[in-house]
């Protein structure tokens, strides 16, 4: 009994200078034979510039129990508010302030698993005007290309790339 891979999707709904609201989705997976009664419960950390959980638990959602059936998912939903939230936007105008989505399932009081999602506070905005990321404009240059010339290789063909931004 584990969270499912990629089993946590955590959203940021509402954000104000005063306080964003924390949504998280978490998915528990059950590979055993049995059915699982568990609980799920989620803490959310400050993140440091060098990944660490800066300081005690800054949110907390309230643990759900869940009854999880054999060989079957269950889920878990729940949300909280982040007071005074730093947001998470593109360097050089902006800084890239994290946080962590903290995990737990027990199962007869005893933690069986724990999972962590780090994520970022952002509004991001796609306006006729541009690309807006918490209210800044971000300027977006070039293209991401991946060897995309087909049939011509590898090689780098001006008149192929030429038309491809044609």
């Amino acid at each position: 009994v584990h969270v499912g891979q990629w089993g946590t999707f955590v959203t940021t709904p509402e954000i104000r200078p005063a306080a964003a609201t924390g949504a998280v989705r978490v998915t528990v997976d059950n590979g055993t034979a049995r059915d699982a009664a568990v609980r799920v419960s989620t803490q959310i950390y400050g993140l440091d510039s060098g990944g660490g959980k800066s300081g005690p638990a800054i949110a907390r959602i309230a643990p759900a129990a869940r009854r999880v059936p054999a060989g079957g998912s269950a889920v878990a939903e729940g949300k909280t508010t982040v007071a005074n939230p730093k947001l998470w936007g593109p360097p050089p105008r902006q800084k890239p302030n994290l946080y962590v989505a903290v995990t737990t399932i027990e199962q007869a009081g005893k933690i069986i698993d724990r999972y962590e999602t780090p994520f970022g506070i952002r509004k991001v905005e796609c306006r006729p005007d541009g690309l807006f990321v918490n209210g800044g404009r971000i300027r977006i240059q070039g293209v991401n290309q991946h060897h995309d010339l087909g049939a011509l290789g590898a090689a780098f063909n001006v008149r192929a790339a030429a038309r491809q931004l044609e």
